[in-house]
């Protein structure tokens, strides 16, 4: 059996939960290949870094249109198709929300060799103009898996519509676009979505959830309602996550042994729905003399780093590890989540800490359910 993964990045949570699900079917005997549009590790076996030549009818032509594309992206004189739809219908969109993707790309990659040839084709977190929804799924007769990472799949455009359900109908007036120049534009996203998975059979097409939160949202949704649903967690190395000496580990990483430490990690730091300001008001009520706050991930601004022992973006696993162990407490504060993986990381180091049973925890806490 052949696997395919379609991933935008090898990086952040979505890219990281999809690079350790290939290479656990790797180590399982299966022939797994990861495709990404960014490629940012070198470490993974069967990685490529998707190149718009592969698999085109003319691969010189498209090549050259590929580059011509990026020159001007990077030159300022044509931005992305993206950039340009949302400087066309989001102009005026209210700050503090995330990105608001769209079901497009310049790219097929229905046509890639990798996935001609796959007998399941996995979906990840594929936005930011990585996969096209209207040449991608019409005429795809692969068995295809989609593991939802956040909303974006089946709304018309964000990522985490908060107490918004328009997602279960068909996204007029989105709440995300109020007083933009067509409040209406998620409505029109979501059909074309609908539109280009009419062909897909319903036993064609498998949606995983990490939690049962996401996969419920998913069954209600307008788009993946009629496909079968199972909630999987993330899958999670025991050989990299493990409690290490807290002192020695410390003082590797410049922290001090006389504090407690509290931690808080997310990709995008600075992104509101991670809470850190909420984090931040909430240790206000503290004895800031003997506690510590880190955090890594993205920078931060210099006036959002006034307390806080920035550790940078950590990129390895095995360094990552460490982090867990240097740390008294980890706290997510954010307002919504899919089961991220700093969640499963760090209550693994903290249960194999306290000796506990992982085997039992781990099914108490991720019943695996079907629709």
């Amino acid at each position: 059996m052949k696997v395919v993964h379609l991933s935008t990045s090898d990086l952040g949570g979505a890219g990281m939960a999809c690079r350790r699900l290939h290479l656990s079917l790797l180590n399982a005997g299966i022939q797994s290949h990861l495709l990404t549009l960014y490629k940012f590790t070198t470490d993974v076996p069967f990685h490529s870094r998707y190149q718009a030549s592969e698999g085109a009818g003319i691969p010189f032509l498209a090549k050259g249109i590929d580059t011509v594309r990026k020159a001007l992206k990077y030159s300022g004189i044509l931005p992305p198709r993206d950039v340009r739809m949302a400087n066309k219908h989001l102009k005026n969109r209210p700050d503090g929300f995330e990105n608001f993707s769209f079901a497009v790309s310049p790219y097929h990659l229905q046509n890639h060799p990798l996935v001609r040839d796959a007998d399941i084709v996995h979906l990840h977190w594929v936005s930011e103009g990585y996969l096209d929804f209207n040449s991608f799924f019409p005429g795809m007769k692969h068995k295809l898996v989609w593991t939802l990472h956040d909303m974006n799949p089946f709304t018309g455009g964000c990522h985490h519509s908060d107490e918004c359900q328009k997602f279960q109908n068909d996204c007029a007036l989105c709440p995300q676009l109020e007083n933009t120049i067509d409040e209406n534009f998620g409505c029109v996203m979501l059909k074309d979505k609908i539109k280009s998975l009419k062909n897909i059979p319903n036993n064609q097409l498998h949606i995983v959830s990490p939690s049962q939160w996401l996969g419920n949202l998913s069954m209600k949704s307008r788009l993946f309602e009629r496909f079968k649903h199972s909630v999987i967690p993330n899958p999670l190395d025991p050989k990299v996550f493990y409690p290490q000496e807290k002192s020695g580990i410390r003082n590797e990483l410049g922290l001090p042994n006389d504090k407690k430490i509290i931690l808080f990690i997310s990709h995008h730091i600075d992104n509101q729905r991670k809470g850190l300001k909420n984090l931040l008001n909430a240790l206000q009520t503290l004895n800031r003399e003997d506690v510590l706050v880190c955090s890594a991930g993205n920078e931060l601004k210099e006036e959002e780093l006034s307390g806080i022992r920035h550790l940078g973006y950590i990129r390895n696993e095995i360094e990552m590890a460490k982090v867990y162990s240097a740390a008294d407490l980890f706290v997510l504060p954010s307002q919504a989540e899919n089961l991220p993986n700093t969640i499963c990381e760090s209550l693994f180091v903290a249960l194999l800490l306290l000796h506990l049973d992982i085997e039992e925890y781990w099914n108490c806490l991720f019943l695996r359910t079907e629709n």
